[in-house]
């Protein structure tokens, strides 16, 4: 909520929507000219570091997207219509076009088929052993990614389980996301060399 505050703000941008991704992230989409969108992501990007400097995953502006994307990013007027001149479900439909297939063929043109991860949702709690069949079943990557999913509170929980780490005590509960990530990966690395 910060950085939507901050980005709306500092620039003459338009909120398209915010997202709950999972894993206690969230996306926040905003549109206007390069300019304006560059400067809202920076006073965003300053908000979110205030409050800790971890909680910023990633950030993106994209310039002048490609024309089939425009309806992913078309803000939403008053009771979720969109703006005057962008086709909506019911016309799609009318159409004979699924919306679903429309975004499909749209996501599909500009990154490829997606495929469904085959690894279960990721839990509330990670422990040490569902971590370890996880990485046995799926592989390191598969596994760290779940792990990145977690709070670093979580994370730091499940680090304590390792007593093969370089780092203990003190120093995980001090450690951030990315050094627990990258001792649990060293750790995996070197259990499976």
């Amino acid at each position: 909520m910060e950085a939507a505050d901050a980005m709306v703000k500092a620039a003459d941008v338009t909120l398209v929507e915010k997202t709950r991704v999972g894993g206690g992230l969230v996306t926040i989409t905003v549109t206007g000219d390069v300019a304006a969108v560059q400067a809202a992501v920076a006073a965003g990007v300053a908000a979110v570091e205030r409050i800790a400097a971890s909680s910023l995953a990633a950030k993106l502006v994209i310039p002048r997207p490609h024309e089939e994307l425009e309806i992913l990013f078309t803000p939403k007027g008053p009771g979720g219509k969109t703006d005057p001149g962008v086709r909506d479900e019911e016309e799609l439909e009318a159409e004979g076009a699924a919306v679903g297939e429309t975004v499909e063929e749209v996501v599909g043109d500009v990154v490829g088929e997606v495929e469904e991860s085959p690894h279960p949702a990721l839990p509330e709690k990670l422990d040490r052993q569902t971590l370890d069949s996880i990485i046995e079943k799926y592989g390191i990557a598969e596994g760290m990614a779940m792990a990145d999913g977690l709070k670093v509170t979580a994370l730091r929980t499940l680090a304590r389980e390792y007593g093969e780490l370089k780092i203990s005590g003190r120093e995980v509960s001090k450690a951030n996301k990315q050094l627990l990530l990258e001792e649990l990966k060293s750790y995996y690395e070197a259990r499976n060399d």
